[in-house]
């Protein structure tokens, strides 16, 4: 309590842009096709200056950086704001608000001094072209981008602690799409002028420093085209900077009108109209700004549509003795594996996505089971998405190379993810063997108290499994030869075209994979075993098919990637070809991950019904 006559929020409610029913839905449909276009152009825009070497440059390095912070500041609002169109519950925890402004203000900070970079960086291509590779090296451009995150995370913090120093109480009704600041300061019943104050100053420093920054370098670069005297020259100059100022001038114009102008002035209207323009409409328009009004973007997504597609990774399908090899097969083979691979990855993004949404949308899937499946979705999107869009990418270029720190990366989060998920599906195994054999107790064993850290548990057992492979993978000598007879960065593979003696290191990985494959299958063969038992007691032929139904969906996908897992590597080395086991890699990382949401939508009538319901109940009487 914080007084007599208040009681502490412990939570808000987001009012949205609009209470009325029927408007919901088609603003779902709207926001929905915004959020797509918008990750579709950004990821398209950086996978585009990955691929092209002519866009090698530091003008597409921050724009690819500029991409990803456009997908993330979007992205920390857009899921939440559709699942609410389709929810009567509006509801986001305390902690989760503060998270979400401060996630929020790290990435629009940081995209603030990331335009400020973009235009010094004009600035030098311009006034100072023959020293422009010279100054803007690759150490200056990443020191410039670490800059800018570094003020971006120092402006959060500063905002984010004085604003857990306030105190919400009476009213919790946030009257805008996400958790403002303004917003709060309004609902908070503690003396808010110092955060007032802090907000104005932090905002005015750091908005006023990089404009300056911005128009005094336009200043410089207007001279420096003047002083051209071909008219062909000052077009060709000045348009390098066409896409930039147009980003900057619809960036900055409406932070100015959001934040710098009086608070007499606020409606809460034209606020919701101005939030949804600068965190929704202007990261979907700048892929559109930079490639519509860019020659050289327009010309190098040319050049991929243009190409044919190869499907591989340094060595692909086929031998890896030549890179050449890849072009073995005919390009309308590669094309269709191209787009076969491109639909599995979509299906695994929607179907996984999909799940989470919908068991975050039904309050009747709101249970310990489904918490752990939508922590299962969330896995098999990331482990899919660690290998997929790199395969993709290198599939339309001649040239197949991950640096190695990137081959690093992309192992560690692979095993991450995978030994993750071993972990959680013996975990759903415990869940179902409660649920069963302790019904009346379910609800007080599988607390939310339980659940939180079971989850933690597997996340860290995954991680020190993942550091264990990872460092005594990363241990061993390359020299020889660095091509890899795979399409992602695998142990085998790995260790193949290591130069240094690898059977210690072949032990380790063995010992802990075992440990781990096996350690889990027992707490699923032992919790099935006591479930089998406990159906078996049950006299009704009903009650017994009830209670088996809902663990079979969970038991499909055990027999599936275990039995996988288990094939690919508890085997000896010289059980089967390299492309039989290249197949075997795609089916557990990109087929399994899309799945999962089949076989728990298909197999289970909670969440069939639980469809249903957000269907009839909720997207159609809102259509209508």
């Amino acid at each position: 309590m914080t007084g007599d006559n208040h009681t502490t929020v412990t939570k808000f409610i987001l009012g949205g842009l609009t209470d009325r029913v029927e408007l919901q839905v088609p603003l779902f449909v709207t926001f929905f096709l915004i959020y797509l276009i918008t990750l579709l152009g950004n990821i398209g825009m950086i996978l585009v200056i990955q691929i092209n070497p002519q866009l090698h440059t530091p003008m597409y390095f921050f724009l690819s950086n500029l991409s990803f912070l456009d997908v993330c500041y979007f992205s920390t609002i857009a899921p939440n704001m559709l699942a609410n169109f389709l929810v009567e519950s509006k509801a986001i925890s305390y902690g989760g608000c503060i998270t979400q402004y401060g996630f929020f203000v790290v990435f629009v900070t940081t995209e603030i001094f990331l335009l400020a970079v973009m235009a010094y960086d004009r600035y030098v291509a311009i006034c100072n072209p023959l020293l422009y590779t010279v100054t803007m090296t690759k150490r200056v451009c990443i020191t410039l981008v670490v800059g800018s995150y570094f003020w971006g995370l120092i402006n959060s913090l500063i905002n984010t602690s004085s604003l857990q120093r306030l105190s919400f109480c009476d009213s919790n009704v946030i009257n805008n799409i996400y958790c403002d600041l303004t917003s709060l300061l309004k609902l908070s019943c503690s003396d808010v002028s110092v955060n007032e104050r802090l907000l104005f100053t932090c905002g005015s420093l750091f908005e006023m420093s990089t404009f300056l920054i911005i128009i005094i370098s336009y200043i410089l670069i207007v001279i420096a085209v003047l002083r051209i005297r071909s008219d062909q020259g000052r077009r060709k100059a000045f348009a390098t900077c066409a896409s930039h100022l147009t980003a900057v001038t619809l960036f900055h114009g409406t932070i100015f009108f959001m934040y710098l102008r009086p608070s007499a002035s606020y409606s809460l209207d034209t606020d919701k109209i101005a939030s949804v323009f600068y965190t929704m409409v202007i990261p979907m328009l700048n892929p559109l700004i930079y490639s519509l009004r860019n020659r050289d973007v327009k010309c190098a997504v040319r050049k991929v549509l243009s190409r044919k597609a190869r499907f591989g990774m340094m060595g692909g399908w086929a031998d890896a003795s030549s890179m050449s090899v890849v072009e073995a097969y005919s390009p309308k083979l590669q094309n269709i594996l191209f787009v076969f691979f491109f639909a599995i990855y979509f299906c695994t993004l929607a179907g996984n996505v999909g799940m989470i949404l919908l068991i975050r949308v039904d309050s009747q899937l709101h249970s310990s089971m489904y918490f752990f499946l939508s922590n299962l979705s969330l896995l098999d999107v990331v482990y899919s998405s660690v290998i997929a869009p790199k395969a993709m990418v290198i599939s339309l270029v001649k040239s197949k190379d991950i640096s190695f720190p990137g081959c690093m990366v992309q192992f560690f989060l692979f095993s991450f993810c995978a030994n993750n998920e071993l972990c959680l599906l013996a975990v759903m195994a415990y869940d179902r063997f409660v649920a069963i054999c302790n019904p009346l107790l379910y609800n007080v064993i599988m607390s939310k108290r339980v659940c939180v850290p079971l989850l933690a548990g597997s996340y860290l057992c995954a991680c020190v499994n993942a550091i264990v492979h990872t460092c005594t993978v990363f241990s061993l000598s390359f020299g020889h030869s660095n091509v890899l007879d795979h399409f992602f960065c695998d142990i085998r593979p790995l260790q193949e075209i290591s130069c240094s003696d690898f059977r210690i290191n072949k032990l380790v990985h063995f010992i802990f994979a075992a440990i781990e494959t096996i350690g889990t299958i027992l707490i699923i063969l032992i919790s099935y075993i006591y479930i089998i038992f406990a159906i078996l007691r049950i006299r009704c032929t009903a009650g017994r098919h009830k209670a088996f139904s809902t663990c079979t969906s969970h038991l499909t996908v055990v027999i599936i990637l275990y039995g996988t897992l288990i094939f690919t590597y508890l085997r000896p080395s010289s059980g089967t070809s390299v492309d039989w086991e290249k197949m075997v890699a795609v089916f557990y990382t990109l087929v399994i991950p899309m799945l999962n949401p089949v076989i728990y939508s298909l197999r289970n009538k909670e969440v069939k019904n639980a469809l249903r319901r957000t269907i009839y109940q909720k997207i159609i009487p809102r259509c209508m």
